[in-house]
């Protein structure tokens, strides 16, 4: 094929020039050690080459460079004119297998031929196109709130990482709004729009959703999730206060006292009705609704004191 022609007369080049340099390169040397240096840069470049094309390319090679050192000639393996074996069948079909064999090469590709394999590489959609570079501002934001000193910024990364974190933020929203009105189903504080609405619309491109609304809904959220979290912390100590100005002794003395009874019944009496009286109306119901609109009350006081 004609693509493969070309492909061949490039490593040929390359191959030919890599050859020259090293006989450059170690013309101080034996010559025994001269010919293992070209035979082994020969075999690295045979590596790079199918097998059913291995004879034309050592062909185009002698005719390029036909010998060195006058005594040194190219010969044809046994197993580069035998036709291709199942294991090279294998590994041709295996996509692994080709990129390390890409990779290993790389280092030994000018230039030219990088350029000409990204581009290939591109039309078959496995390298990334870039669409412009990133604007300086944005990704100086970035860098400072990550604490970032590398320079560069993986942009197939950084919009992976964006997905991730959008899903997380997407779902709390929900989960933490969801939540306050359940407990809070009185509250002044109201969730308004979606953050996934505003995130769309802004990413988008949509001019009514500033960067700045973004950053307000989750400021919000993070008002909101750092409330509910303290109110937790001091909804039990809360409870306990207000359970203990109920039901401690002294307090159901004093409310017994009041009581008219007569002079027949006596004090521990007086004082066990009470506290029956009283616990009648602590059951289960009553004590979850007593802890929540503790936590919801307290939340409320902590955003409205942040908005202040």
């Amino acid at each position: 094929m004609a693509g493969s022609t070309v492909n061949i007369s490039q490593i040929v080049t390359a191959t030919a020039n890599r050859l020259r340099m090293v006989q450059v390169d170690f013309s101080d040397q034996t010559a025994e050690a001269r010919r293992e240096y070209l035979s082994e840069e020969i075999e690295r470049a045979l590596s790079s080459v199918v097998p059913d094309q291995r004879q034309e390319f050592l062909r185009a090679l002698m005719e390029q460079f036909p010998s060195w050192d006058a005594r040194v000639e190219v010969q044809l393996r046994k197993e580069d004119t035998t036709d291709r074996t199942l294991t090279d069948a294998r590994e041709l079909q295996d996509p692994n297998f080709l990129v390390a064999r890409l990779i290993d090469r790389a280092a030994a590709l000018g230039e030219g031929e990088r350029k000409v394999l990204v581009e290939r590489l591109k039309e078959a959609n496995l390298a990334v196109v870039s669409q412009g570079a990133w604007p300086e501002e944005a990704a100086a934001a970035l860098r400072q709130a990550l604490r970032l000193t590398e320079p560069t910024l993986d942009p197939v990364r950084t919009l992976e990482l964006v997905g991730v974190l959008s899903d997380f933020a997407m779902k709390l929203d929900q989960l933490v709004w969801s939540t306050w009105r359940a407990i809070a189903p009185r509250a002044e504080i109201r969730q308004g729009r979606k953050l996934q609405q505003t995130v769309k619309s802004f990413i988008t491109g949509s001019q009514d959703v500033p960067l700045g609304q973004v950053t307000g809904d989750l400021e919000r959220l993070r008002q909101l999730i750092a409330a509910m979290i303290s109110a937790i912390g001091q909804a039990g100590r809360q409870f306990a206060s207000r359970h203990l100005s109920r039901f401690a002794p002294a307090e159901i003395e004093a409310l017994a006292s009041l009581e008219s009874g007569g002079f027949l019944v006596s004090k521990d009496v007086k004082c066990w009705r009470k506290y029956r009286e009283l616990a009648e109306s602590l059951n289960e119901a009553a004590i979850e609704n007593e802890i929540t609109e503790t936590i919801a009350n307290y939340a409320e006081m902590i955003i409205k004191g942040i908005g202040r």
